[in-house]
């Protein structure tokens, strides 16, 4: 990698150093849904959900379609859940976490 592209694959990686953030992939990725039930199940306020979705939309990890009044959330790149296979066995591994 040259410089550059270190530099935003580093703003990717601080998209996804949130907690909530991280759910909301993680969520995601047994499909889309709105951002109601997103805020709902991840327990948090309408106006986070929001700020941590547009970090998510900005680096292109999120896509949000709305529909009436709705707004409906998608991963736009599943291969990003391959880092999700990653930290589980890293976690369980080397920092032995346990479930």
């Amino acid at each position: 990698m040259v410089q550059e592209e270190r530099n935003i694959a580093a703003d990717v990686l601080k998209a996804m150093a949130h907690p909530i953030r991280l759910g909301v992939i993680e969520v995601l990725a047994d499909g889309e849904r709105t951002v109601t039930e997103l805020y709902e199940e991840l327990d948090c306020s309408q106006s986070m959900m929001s700020q941590q979705l547009k970090i998510l939309c900005q680096q292109k990890l999120v896509s949000i379609r709305k529909d009436g009044t709705q707004k409906y959330c998608s991963l736009s790149n599943r291969d990003f859940l391959k880092l999700f296979d990653c930290m589980h066995l890293h976690l369980r591994k080397f920092l032995n976490f346990r479930d």
